[in-house]
């Protein structure tokens, strides 16, 4: 017997104060992750709650970002040090979103590289310097985690940085 799907209306969320986590099982290939980062790289979150192969995350991020992308992710896996990037993505929907993500491999008992987890934010691309402009995604990211604990006065400070980088932010 066929078990039919229902397809869902796809929930939007904003990304300004959105922070998205994984983990990826290295030896299975299976990404699990919330509804945040599934959202940001347009996956079915239905298909990262019960674990999707990595390749389905990473088919949207734009080819000049992706070699450099797999690049880092291996040298993580091999090194177990932290790994911090930017890089775009084009949404299936056909929105611009530069990704801020940072992430390490942990590794098991026997020293074998084991679960990559880490976390995402990111912004639609708009008016902005680029999708690669590594001092703008580190500026939204620290403005979303200074908004998400509260801290006002950095908040402010971070939205006025990057206001003089022609990034228009409300505080």
């Amino acid at each position: 017997m066929r078990k039919q799907i229902r397809s869902q209306p796809v929930e939007v969320i904003s990304l300004t104060d959105a922070i998205g986590f994984f983990s990826w099982n290295v030896q299975e290939n299976k990404v699990y992750s919330d509804k945040v980062f599934a959202y940001v790289y347009g996956v079915d979150p239905h298909m990262l709650a019960s674990g999707a192969p990595i390749e389905l995350v990473l088919k949207n991020i734009d080819d000049g970002d992706l070699q450099r992308v797999a690049k880092a992710l291996h040298e993580t896996i091999i090194t177990g040090e932290p790994c911090n990037q930017s890089y775009g993505i084009t949404h299936p929907d056909g929105r611009k979103i530069t990704v801020t993500g940072q992430g390490r491999c942990l590794r098991d008992g026997a020293g074998v590289p084991s679960i990559y987890t880490g976390s995402v934010v990111a912004a639609e691309r708009g008016n902005e310097i680029g999708p690669s402009d590594p001092l703008e995604s580190h500026c939204l990211q620290a403005l979303n985690i200074a908004k998400s604990r509260r801290h006002a006065l950095a908040a402010r400070y971070l939205s006025s940085a990057l206001n003089a980088l022609g990034r228009k932010v409300d505080f």
